[in-house]
């Protein structure tokens, strides 16, 4: 009796060492350093190879950010000025915006396939995300941008439970840790399109937006930022009207008078004095402004 029940205790240990392989297996797993994960490095390798990544993601900042500001009908300028409610959208918009200029594809549980692999977008404009249970041992492209400072940068972590903080909110998310930040993979650190009206004077700002009509802001638009390249964007959040751009081109003849000239690049011969004046690198609804 002894050696059979000796014997059930031996047949038990296979499927007990099984357990266990399966155990070691998926800790080696969470625990993969970066340099061994072939997921991430195909990810990483995915997204270098894209032109001018710095540039693209920049850009999506800069879309994400205005629409969300939404200063064309709000006269906001910041995303500081947003409600409550709609800063909690700009993750998502991030998210959206991102995954359009990228050409990625939708993930099936997570927000992007890159590489066919799943990985999630998680967007903060400080240092600290939170990061939901469903991403843990996930693929996280990690995206950074604030007006502020006007740079961006993003990288792409696993969220094992060692990049993680012990402690979680009420919703049960957790932060990056000190350990887990040094363990991204940036891809892209730098510069992103600047906030023109956030970068303006506190002053010439509010003489822009207390402006009593569209025209007279555009005109004063013109007259404070002179020697800088403005983008139709602005011109649009400064109007505050659908023909925004036929009161600029009307401000062409009233700031001559006044010894201020206003280009549009739309136009070549007014490209050619935005190149007189030393500005090479501009789209082709930039507006100008400079003394004559």
């Amino acid at each position: 009796m002894k050696a059979k029940g000796k014997r059930t205790m031996l047949s038990g240990l296979p499927r007990f060492s099984n357990l266990l392989n399966s155990i070691r297996a998926t800790t080696i797993f969470l625990m993969m350093p970066t340099a061994y994960d072939q997921a991430l490095i195909q990810v990483r390798e995915y997204l270098m190879a894209k032109p001018d990544l710095l540039g693209v993601v920049g850009q999506a900042l800069r879309k994400s950010f205005d629409e969300i500001i939404d200063g064309s009908r709000t006269g906001r300028y910041c995303i500081e000025q947003l409600e409550k409610t709609e800063k909690t959208y700009i993750g998502t918009k991030v998210e959206i915006v991102l995954r359009n200029e990228l050409a990625l594809e939708r993930g099936l549980v997570l927000d992007n396939l890159i590489a066919g692999h799943e990985v999630d977008t998680k967007f903060t404009v400080g240092t600290n995300r939170m990061i939901p249970r469903e991403a843990l041992g996930q693929l996280c492209l990690l995206v950074t941008g604030n007006d502020n400072t006007g740079l961006c940068r993003m990288g792409v972590l696993r969220m094992t439970p060692e990049v993680l903080t012990n402690g979680a909110n009420q919703d049960g998310k957790k932060s990056v840790s000190r350990i887990g930040k040094e363990q991204i993979s940036w891809l892209v650190q730098g510069p992103m399109p600047r906030n023109f009206m956030l970068d303006l004077p506190d002053a010439d700002r509010d003489a822009i937006m207390s402006a009593p009509s569209g025209r007279q802001a555009i005109q004063t638009l013109f007259r404070k930022a002179t020697g800088r390249i403005i983008p139709r964007t602005v011109i649009e959040q400064v109007a505050r009207q659908k023909d925004a751009a036929k009161r600029a081109r009307e401000a062409k003849a009233a700031l001559a008078a006044e010894g201020v000239q206003v280009l549009c690049a739309t136009y070549l011969a007014d490209r050619s004095e935005f190149m007189r004046h030393g500005f090479y690198h501009f789209k082709s609804d930039d507006w100008l402004s400079m003394p004559m």
